[in-house]
């Protein structure tokens, strides 16, 4: 199975403890052969620095000769917020070139969906919904990216016995983010992390962004640790095969190759 793994972090985001080797080390074990470095390049009031991507590039490329079997990309993770937030990420990131560059969401209204308080007073639908929504309105700020990362970030610690996020909890904010991603020739991340190791979820996604256009994913296990690197990506494979689709993309230069799948 092709697996990549377009989602990780190291110890060049200000969030992650594990170094480059370890992570790349992990990803031969769990048989990847490509993988893409996103370390966070935030602006968006998280309080994380953003990564030094100058140096996290120039130990990536000491450490090439050692794994040949691994395919390594340099990207960064970038959050969304507004127009002035997107021209800080653009003018940190001009000159680096980056592979590849997820646009995440992770605060909405001032709190951080990885947080208790982002839940508290509102359902889970609620909460679901005024995340997806927010992602829909701000997504067309910063069109410098190649995939949407994580669109169910708000269900990776939401404090209830089943998190899935499905199409119903937001199905116009799911409906705009997937017309715009496919009109401005973007792709949609499956990202494996929120799933932990319980049931996957995201097939009636899946099945809307391709009724809508969608051609590819990217996968990505979103690892900040070792044990994390590559979880779970042929079970994000089975999702956009049954889904209907056709691609898996990967990146270089922010150009995009696409793999039957």
């Amino acid at each position: 199975m092709f697996l990549t793994d377009y989602h990780v972090h190291c110890d060049y985001s200000a969030d992650s403890t594990t170094p480059l080797r370890p992570q790349l080390e992990a990803a031969r074990a769990a048989g990847v052969v490509q993988l893409c470095f996103t370390d966070h390049v935030d602006f968006d009031d998280s309080g994380l620095p953003p990564a030094d991507l100058a140096a996290r590039d120039a130990a990536i490329e000491a450490l090439r000769a050692d794994f040949p079997d691994i395919a390594i990309r340099r990207g960064a993770e970038i959050s969304l917020k507004n127009e002035a937030v997107a021209a800080a990420t653009l003018a940190y990131c001009k000159g680096r070139d980056l592979d590849f560059v997820i646009a995440s969401l992770h605060i909405v209204d001032g709190v951080d969906a990885y947080y208790p308080e982002f839940f508290e007073g509102r359902t889970q639908a609620e909460n679901y919904a005024r995340y997806l929504d927010f992602a829909a309105k701000v997504l067309p700020t910063n069109p410098i990216f190649s995939v949407l990362g994580h669109y169910d970030f708000c269900a990776k610690f939401a404090p209830y016995a089943e998190r899935s996020v499905r199409y119903a909890h937001a199905a116009d904010a799911f409906d705009s983010l997937f017309r715009y991603l496919v009109q401005a020739g973007k792709g949609l991340e499956i990202n494996t992390s929120a799933w932990w190791d319980g049931p996957a979820w995201g097939l009636d996604v899946l099945r809307r962004y391709r009724e809508l256009g969608g051609e590819f994913i990217t996968t990505g296990s979103d690892a900040h640790q070792s044990d994390r690197v590559g979880k779970r990506l042929g079970e994000a494979l089975e999702l956009a095969r049954a889904a209907g689709i056709p691609y898996v993309a990967t990146f270089e230069r922010m150009e995009p190759t696409f793999h039957k799948l």
